[in-house]
């Protein structure tokens, strides 16, 4: 911008520099881990939308598709300075809904289902390592660190009629793997209904292990939780979504639905973000609820997305955190005609404006976000996105701190 003849010089000065100020920093460059192929598709459905992780200077990515013909998962990774992902492909045979965490300042942590059942491995710059299994059957895994108790593992099974959560802790092996103890259910109670979908978190300054789920047993979809401060006993479920119960308008079914939830430590506080069908006449919002305990309680549901999307469906909620008490929601809706990642964050004791940001908006449909934060701050996204064609192509993105996210 040149200056202008009717500014004095000093004052011109001043203006361009509060104008830098309020620019926000351009992202770098996003980079396509996945280009469109006919008949290719790329799917990011880890439990909780755990998709994606940052250990460190390192970011971890891991997904499904079927490019050589068959469900097939992959990993990559790289550091900050690096300009693009190394990629590994794992699981035995037919391979779904990979999920990742942080493992210490390098590495990382996989869980997974593939032909053989529910497995688990560590993972890092060089590669995959041995699988671990933790189940024969299963899916819809979960898996974190805990400074303490050390790597624990949640997953969805059958078990008679319904899928039952089931876990695990993971002992490290001399060689850099992991070695399962026997599995025990979340729940002792026998399951009523379906558990699905588990996610963890570490929350608090007690550090307990936090764990919600997608449960029907009040006879429609609802967010349960349970916390456990040595990984072995674990509180009783505890409702933490409070969409209605009983008979809707017209006497249609038992309550209105609340699915696939997403959990996240920011501070000292914690935040668990679903999705929520209470106003069934504009399909699924995105609700949130905080609890400042340590996960022992929720408060309110917060509905996130602000009054410019509640006439339309929200899809694919995810959310991230990190120490210094940052925390962002994402999702995909259509408020523009098609689909873009939205975001939003707390603002006081409610949640402020959603925005959205050029990579992740515009004509082509973008949707299945992955989040992080990393420790300084700086935003770290993934995302498919789907041409005219149908055809879908993996990206991802890193938005230094200072670019007002």
């Amino acid at each position: 911008m040149a200056r202008s003849p009717f500014l004095p010089a000093g004052l011109a000065g001043l203006l361009l520099a509060a104008l830098a100020l309020a620019m926000p920093a351009a992202a770098e460059s996003v980079i396509e881990l996945a280009a469109a192929r006919a008949g290719v598709f790329h799917h990011l459905d880890a439990s909780g939308r755990r998709a994606l992780a940052v250990a460190g200077e390192r970011v971890g990515l891991v997904w499904e598709d079927n490019r050589d013909g068959a469900p097939a998962c992959h990993f990559a990774s790289k550091t900050t300075a690096e300009t693009g992902f190394r990629e590994f492909r794992f699981g035995t045979g037919e391979c779904f809904e990979p999920a990742i965490a942080a493992d210490g300042a390098d590495a990382f942590l996989l869980i997974w289902e593939d032909e053989t059942g529910v497995q688990a491995a560590r993972a890092g710059a060089n590669g995959i390592g041995a699988a671990t299994r933790l189940a024969p059957a299963g899916g819809q895994g979960a898996i974190i660190r805990h400074p303490e108790q050390g790597v624990i593992a949640v997953w969805s099974a059958p078990d008679g009629r319904w899928r039952r959560l089931w876990r695990a802790r993971l002992d490290d092996a001399g060689d850099g793997g992991l070695i399962a103890r026997a599995a025990a259910p979340v729940d002792p109670q026998p399951a009523r209904d379906d558990q699905a979908y588990p996610t963890l978190a570490v929350a608090g300054p007690e550090r307990h292990l936090v764990l919600v789920w997608e449960d029907r047993r009040p006879g429609h979809t609802v967010i349960f939780a349970s916390r456990s401060a040595d990984a072995a006993a674990w509180s009783a479920p505890a409702r933490v979504s409070r969409n209605p119960t009983g008979a809707q308008p017209g006497g249609l079914g038992r309550g209105t639905g609340a699915m696939r939830p997403a959990i996240a430590a920011f501070g000292a506080r914690l935040a668990v973000v679903w999705l929520d069908k209470r106003d069934f006449l504009s399909g699924y919002d995105v609700y949130a609820a905080f609890s400042d305990d340590g996960g022992a309680s929720f408060g309110d549901d917060l509905k996130v997305q602000d009054s410019f999307g509640d006439a339309i469906a929200q899809w694919h909620a995810a959310v991230a955190g990190n120490p210094r008490g940052d925390l962002r929601v994402v999702w995909s809706d259509d408020r523009d005609g098609n689909a873009d990642l939205w975001l939003n964050r707390p603002a006081g004791t409610a949640f402020g404006d959603d925005f959205t940001l050029p990579e992740v908006s515009g004509p082509a449909h973008q949707a299945d976000p992955a989040i992080a934060l990393d420790d300084a701050g700086n935003l770290h996204l993934a995302w498919l996105e789907r041409d005219a064609g149908g055809a879908t192509r993996l990206r991802y993105l890193r938005r230094p701190a200072s670019g007002g996210d």
